[in-house]
């Protein structure tokens, strides 16, 4: 049968349609779909490229800002915290919990001390001083650094001391400088508020709330000892608790050091009430 010249032309139409779908729907669109894409892109990291400068002047801001806040940082701790050694008037927590028992009452004495000198800030006379807690002698080595440094109940180890009401006498001027002073005390932060003055000038009487924050610098905390050694079982020396070797606080250490005892700490554990640094 012979195809009319009308069929061979529709035939020809429907391969012609079939083609341009294909090349529509298969290569046309993707392909536009994909550069409209690669266009956006460019902008868009035209547009970051074009940011770059501002963002890196920002990121040099920052580390401006962080290395000034850090040299303050550093400034304030250097003067406002404890020492790290008990020469100093500090505390070294890297050692063990034994030595703890020891040094931490020549510690208290030393915070006692810096007190004394505070309070007495502006030439008042003081009436009712601040008093440093002792700590318990019977308390066992591995619970210093709970109770008196309050860790790890607090993520760091810090001395907080609320001592109450404090009673100072004196000229309006030596009553204000005295508690203004508190600001600048030396290794400590300490803050006094609810100032109450009574009395007739030039002789009154200031009243006021003080607390007192020891933040302790230390990069090491020594871990819990086993306090289930017997000093006697190794050769140690009569006292109370104490690590392999050496008797318990107030007790002598033998031959670790000369003379059988450290000078001013032994007897430190072993005395009720206040030590002899208190309020003078």
């Amino acid at each position: 049968m012979k195809l009319g010249r009308f069929a061979i032309m529709m035939i020809g139409i429907l391969i012609c349609v079939g083609f341009l779908s294909w090349g529509f729907f298969y290569n046309y669109i993707p392909n536009n779909t994909e550069v409209k894409q690669l266009v956006k892109a460019t902008e868009d990291n035209k547009t970051q490229a074009d940011m770059m400068p501002k963002a890196k002047k920002r990121v040099e801001q920052a580390k401006q800002m962080v290395d000034a806040k850090a040299k303050a940082w550093s400034a304030y701790v250097a003067t406002r915290t404890p020492a790290t050694n008990l020469k100093d008037g500090g505390i070294d927590l890297s050692v063990d919990p034994w030595h703890l028992t020891v040094q931490v009452p020549v510690f208290r004495d030393n915070i006692q001390r810096a007190v004394n000198a505070q309070v007495k800030k502006g030439g008042v006379k003081v009436v009712n001083a601040p008093l440093v807690p002792l700590l318990d002698s019977s308390m066992p080595a591995n619970q210093v650094l709970e109770s008196f440094f309050n860790y790890p109940a607090i993520a760091f180890p810090v001395v907080i001391f609320d001592f109450g009401t404090i009673t100072v006498q004196g000229t309006y001027k030596q009553i204000m400088d005295n508690v203004r002073a508190y600001k600048f005390m030396p290794h400590y932060l300490a803050v006094a508020d609810a100032l109450r003055i009574d009395g007739t000038s030039p002789n009154l009487t200031g009243t006021y709330n003080l607390s007192v924050v020891g933040f302790i610098r230390t990069k090491k905390i020594a871990p819990a000892v086993n306090e289930g050694v017997a000093a006697s079982n190794t050769g140690g020396f009569g006292g109370g608790f104490g690590p392999p070797g050496m008797g318990g606080p107030g007790g002598g250490m033998g031959g670790m050091v000369p003379g059988g005892s450290i000078p001013g700490m032994g007897a430190q554990r072993q005395k009720p009430g206040f030590s002899s640094a208190g309020f003078k």
